[in-house]
Parts: structure tokens; C-alpha cells; sequence
């Protein structure tokens, strides 16, 4: 536990590069927006059937990780190109550091979206992406991150997620 515990304290002080360029003086961390994504989740499970709501939880608390090595890679950097390859190492490293097997398995689920859990997980992480960019510019006057909302919207695919956008847009 020690040793996981040095990677999430990581991405509870790693800001969310993309804020951070768009000029938001004091950002949500990375760990802030897995929760956020895992809140989501854990209220959708009262109602929503059809899915493991506990998988769904894992993978929002897990997708990120490894951040807490490399560092929160946006499309603007060059690094991008190589994002997957370098979170995948990183992912592995911190799975064998922590010894915690499954987070390689949530890390590879999330990423390759093909599971109706790894699916929804990343339809609330867009969600998640559109909703602070609203509180952002609610608190920042004349702020325009409506960039942030016109990719989530291309990226939303399942059904919730479509019912999630069109809640957070009333």
C-alpha cells in the first residue's frame, strides 16, 4: 500500500495541464477529476442497469495513474505521439512497484474502449472535461473553454453519456 500511496499522492498535486494553458490560475489536480468521474459513476449505479458499476469505479480511479509518472500529456505536446506507449510502462511500473496486478488489466480495458464499462468510464471523463470548463468560465468572465466542451461532445458514445451532455447543457 506504501508504495501505491506514493503515486496517487502524485496526482493529488498534479494540475490538469490543459487548465493550466488556458490560462486557470489554480486547477483541479488530476486526482480531483478521477474522482469526480468516479462520483459520477457511483450515483449513475442507483438507477442504471446494464453495467458493473464497481468495474466502471475502478477504471475512472485508475485511468490516470499513470500521470503520476510522466506527467499529465496533452495533445499539444510532443510527447503526445508516444502517450500510450510511455503510460503503458508507467502503468506497468507502478503495477509492480504496488504490487496491484489489476490495474494494468483496468489501465489496458480503459484505454482500448471496448467494454461497455471502459466505454461509459470514458464518456465521464469527457463529461467531467465539459462540466469544469462551465464552472471555469462561471468563474472566470470573458474565459471562452468552449473548446473543451466542442471535443467532449464529438467524443461522447454511449447512451448515458449522450442523456449525461444533454442534462449538463439545460
Amino acid at each position: 500500500m506504501k508504495n501505491l500511496l506514493k503515486f496517487t499522492e502524485k496526482l493529488k498535486h498534479l494540475p490538469r495541464t490543459g487548465w493550466l494553458r488556458h490560462g486557470i490560475t489554480a486547477p483541479e489536480s488530476v486526482a480531483a477529476h478521477s474522482w469526480q468521474m468516479a462520483m459520477m459513476a457511483l450515483k449513475l449505479a442507483e438507477k442504471e442497469q446494464g453495467y458493473d458499476f464497481n468495474r466502471v469505479i475502478k477504471l475512472c480511479l485508475c485511468h490516470d495513474l499513470g500521470e503520476s509518472v510522466i506527467g499529465d500529456i496533452t495533445p499539444r505536446d510532443a510527447l503526445y505521439a508516444d502517450k500510450k506507449q510511455i503510460e503503458q510502462e508507467a502503468i506497468e511500473d507502478i503495477a509492480q512497484k504496488s504490487n496491484f496486478a489489476e490495474l494494468k488489466e483496468l489501465f489496458l480495458e480503459y484505454e482500448a474502449c471496448q467494454t461497455p464499462e471502459a466505454k461509459l468510464a470514458n464518456d465521464l471523463d469527457k463529461l467531467d472535461m465539459y462540466a469544469q470548463s462551465l464552472d471555469y468560465e462561471n468563474k472566470n468572465p470573458g474565459k471562452d473553454l468552449s473548446e473543451f466542451r466542442q471535443s467532449a461532445v464529438k467524443a461522447i458514445a454511449t447512451e448515458i453519456g449522450k442523456e449525461l451532455l444533454a442534462q449538463l447543457k439545460a
